[in-house]
């Protein structure tokens, strides 16, 4: 048997379990230098005097009784600020005999973030931690059984060499000389705990430059064929673009079928193992097409790139990294032709599939999905027997990367998932009866031809504590942190139809804030502020909502 567990008791030093159970983000507060920061306010009071009195050409005896004023204000406020300190026990991480259990944790043990609760800490025997990422890359007993990674016969230094020779002449910046590296975390809220989720990661590796001009480059084209999707549905009556961003775009959708009370069905779809699903070949095809069409589409020549995005040009400047359509397409097939991750000693070239972790990989699965759709409807739209009624049930889809929501389909998706997708591709269908789905942060259930939303959040199921939002008792901004508040009051009150939902809702995020040190007295404040700044989003609650923090206590 082996350990994968969230259940910190498993660390023994009670200390170091408080401490690890607010998460690997949580910063110990270090004891002030008050002496320190005196010397060195003062040093610069007594700059600001002196600059103070040439800017006015005065004598810097003239502002005495200012600087006397003002240091008499800092001392007394500094000597209030060190009665806060009279309970300070120092770091828990300074204590040799935590420093002791924590290098015997890590002598025998994993500790990885969780999957879906990044803030949780997961607890994971090395042993078996070690098999299952041998079994995912092949290596060992496990050799010849994975089809997704292939061991490289080239060095880590050769591959590396051969990327930023490749590299350098693309891009502006220079190339960083790191693979990354292959880890997994546990799926705590799967059953059994054994399952994992793998993620390929660096800070800093050799095509991470070109996967972040890539994602712009991607980002724009997908702008251009919603473009294309927005004619195709002036003369069709149905759009093919089914990408979404965020649960904005699921609320409008809503909103309409809402207004008309015809909403009746409502059907979720998911892709197992999408990222490490996807052939090679059959990728680089469909998105060299969906490029094409964008740039054919523009009638610009260039992609520029720029710090945080990209636009479409004709001219672009000498020292403006820009690519045009077969260079974004050959740097594309460049970067899927070398995902290397290491993992130890060995490297590996992933075959099959993106790896979690770059930052191209959304947009990829994004587009090469988009493809897939988009031929599928073309067809069904613009062949010589065209079925109205049959089209009509594909008219409210929104996926977001692998999750697909169908309303008002009644189920004709199941039937057509392998005209659509190719058959490496499995999309599985939910276990619901159609009145009701989770999907994102929003649980839809449909009655009397209207939809109705509250939030979800699917780690409400999970059997551990989630850690989340700042625990004051920590080193960070006190007053910024309470604007946390604010937003996720703003997100529940958006995703809830119903005054008693975002009223449990907001009861739950008090409780838990006040658990870590936040102030009733400021969040009844910055409710207060939230009400003012969002009326029209809260008005469908009635007067009842602006004196909703005095039910906080019930």
């Amino acid at each position: 048997k082996h350990i994968v567990t969230g259940d910190l008791r498993v660390v023994g030093n009670k200390a170091l379990q408080s401490l690890m159970s607010k998460g690997p983000s949580y910063r110990e507060k270090p004891r002030v230098n008050w002496d320190i920061n005196l010397y060195h306010i003062r040093k610069g009071l007594k700059q600001c005097k002196k600059d103070w009195a040439n800017l006015e050409n005065v004598d810097e005896r003239v502002l005495d009784e200012w600087y006397d004023d003002v240091w008499s204000e800092i001392k007394s406020k500094v000597s209030v600020l060190k009665g806060y300190e009279s309970s300070y026990k120092g770091k828990i991480l300074d204590s040799p005999k935590v420093k002791k259990v924590l290098f015997d944790l890590h002598r025998d043990f994993v500790i990885v973030p969780t999957d879906k609760a990044s803030n949780n800490i997961s607890i994971v025997c090395k042993k078996f931690y070690l098999e299952t990422s041998m079994k995912e890359l092949g290596l060992g007993s496990f050799m010849n059984k994975t089809k997704t990674y292939i061991k490289s016969d080239k060095s880590r230094d050769d591959i590396i060499k051969e990327h930023k020779s490749h590299l350098v002449k693309i891009l502006n910046d220079p190339v960083s000389y790191k693979l990354p590296f292959l880890y997994w975390i546990p799926k705590m809220h799967k059953k059994p705990y054994s399952k994992q989720r793998y993620i390929a990661v660096s800070r800093v590796c050799t095509t991470k430059t070109l996967s972040q001009a890539i994602t712009k480059c991607l980002t724009l084209v997908e702008r251009e064929q919603r473009f294309i999707s927005n004619r195709f549905k002036t003369n069709h009556g149905i759009d093919p673009m089914w990408i979404i961003n965020n649960s904005f775009n699921v609320h409008d959708m809503i909103d309409k079928l809402n207004f008309n009370k015809k909403a009746k069905h409502v059907k979720t779809y998911d892709f197992s193992t999408l990222y490490t699903s996807i052939p090679h070949q059959d990728l680089k095809i469909r998105i060299a097409k969906v490029i094409r069409d964008a740039f054919t589409e523009s009638k610009k020549d260039f992609i520029s790139i720029y710090k945080s995005s990209a636009k479409w040009s004709n001219n672009p400047k000498d020292k403006t990294l820009h690519m045009n359509c077969d260079d974004l397409i050959n740097n594309i097939n460049y970067l899927i032709d070398n995902i290397y991750v290491t993992f130890g000693d060995n490297t590996f070239r992933q075959v099959i599939g993106i790896p979690m972790g770059t930052d191209c990989a959304p947009v990829l699965a994004n587009l090469y999905l988009f493809s897939y759709e988009f031929d599928w409807l073309r067809k069904k739209c613009e062949g010589k027997q065209i079925n109205h009624l049959f089209i009509k049930k594909f008219r409210f889809c929104s996926r977001y990367i692998d999750d697909l929501l169908m309303i008002n389909n009644d189920c004709f998706m199941d039937n057509v998932i392998r005209e659509i997708y190719p058959k490496e591709l499995d999309l599985v269908p939910d276990n619901f009866n159609g009145d009701t789905v989770d999907f994102l942060d929003l649980n839809l259930t449909v009655k009397d031809g209207v939809i109705r939303t509250k939030l979800f959040d699917k780690r409400d199921d999970f059997d551990f504590p989630i850690v989340s939002f700042p625990d004051l008792s920590g080193n960070i901004p006190k007053s910024q942190s309470y604007g946390v508040f604010s937003g996720e009051l703003v997100r529940y009150a958006r995703a809830c139809n119903s005054f008693d939902d975002f009223l449990s809702r907001s009861k739950l995020l008090v409780k838990k804030l006040l658990s870590q040190h936040f102030i009733i007295r400021k969040l009844i404040k910055t409710y207060r502020k939230f009400c003012d700044r969002h009326l029209l989003l809260i008005q469908k609650y009635g007067k009842k909502v602006l004196t909703a923090h005095k039910h906080w206590h019930t």
